[in-house]
């Protein structure tokens, strides 16, 4: 199966996308989750058109797995060509600068606060919608906002149902919408991304592939060195094809069948389990 041919486009997919459309008048600002070490690849494009005349906030979630260079890169971006008007970096996962979201929301808070007194109005609320493409870590995130579990999270992508308002706290609620994937990936290279770090479900790809598109990207990345270390292998092993060396990492890890043939499914689902566990290292794939 071709990466380019990925067209993952489910009913409640698409009934996420006229949830979004609906519920964008009552809200006044869109603050949508992206995996940090996919920031391009995780933003979904139908956003930026439904999000228009509102304030947009971007958590680079998942922060801790990459360095702060990155982070620093991807935060000027975002900002100079107008997909934000704030960005912030943080992991819903440990709680890490959580400070730093509440300090963005109290500021936009206030800017329409001092909007509406200006016309006479005193009991206002700001609402945000939160939006996200599925397992970006959405539902951890609005938890750590509201400081309790009061929306579901589910490991597996696309686990939360129908949208859900949460008060944060007085004057203020939060519009918690589904993950949502656009009908097709524009590129092979997004297709790549989303499938190494399991916004889309290790089944609908051959993982093999997957994995193999991974290790492709740590040589031209510089991390040959990582690979070698990780799974025993040698400096000759990475002059083969892709699929060669996830043998050479199954047979230096003594994955087997049990006809003593190589387990090379077993090495794929190593390899991304490794990277999306930080243990190759911290370092994003959109370049």
């Amino acid at each position: 199966m071709s990466m380019t041919k990925i067209n993952w486009y489910p009913g409640h997919m698409k009934k996420t996308k006229d949830l979004i459309k609906e519920n964008m008048q009552l809200i006044d600002v869109v603050l949508e989750v992206v995996d940090a070490r996919i920031p391009l690849s995780s933003k979904n494009p139908d956003i930026a058109v439904f999000a228009k005349n509102k304030k947009r906030i971007i958590v680079l979630n998942k922060s801790d797995l990459v360095e702060k260079k990155e982070l620093t890169y991807w935060k000027n971006y975002f900002v100079e060509n107008n997909f934000a008007d704030h960005v912030v970096a943080m992991s819903a996962e440990t709680g890490f600068n959580l400070k730093g979201l509440y300090s963005i929301i109290d500021k936009v808070s206030a800017e329409k606060l001092e909007k509406m007194k200006s016309k006479g109005l005193r009991k206002v609320n700001t609402r945000l919608m939160v939006v996200g493409i599925p397992n970006v870590g959405k539902s951890r995130l609005i938890n750590r906002i509201v400081g309790k579990n009061t929306a579901g999270v589910g490991n597996k992508p696309g686990f939360t149902k129908g949208k859900q308002w949460v008060r944060i706290k007085d004057g203020l609620e939060l519009l918690d919408m589904p993950g949502i994937l656009w009908p097709k990936f524009e590129s092979i290279e997004v297709g790549q991304n989303l499938a190494i770090t399991g916004a889309i479900k290790d089944e609908i790809l051959p993982i093999e592939e997957v994995a193999g598109a991974l290790i492709g990207k740590m040589i031209r990345y510089g991390k040959w060195d990582v690979l070698k270390e990780r799974y025993k292998l040698l400096d000759e092993d990475k002059s083969e094809i892709l699929g060669e060396i996830l043998e050479k990492v199954a047979l230096r890890g003594k994955m087997l069948n049990k006809g003593e043939t190589l387990n090379v499914q077993q090495a794929a689902y190593t390899v991304l389990r490794d990277y999306r566990n930080c243990r190759l290292g911290k370092f994003g794939l959109d370049r």
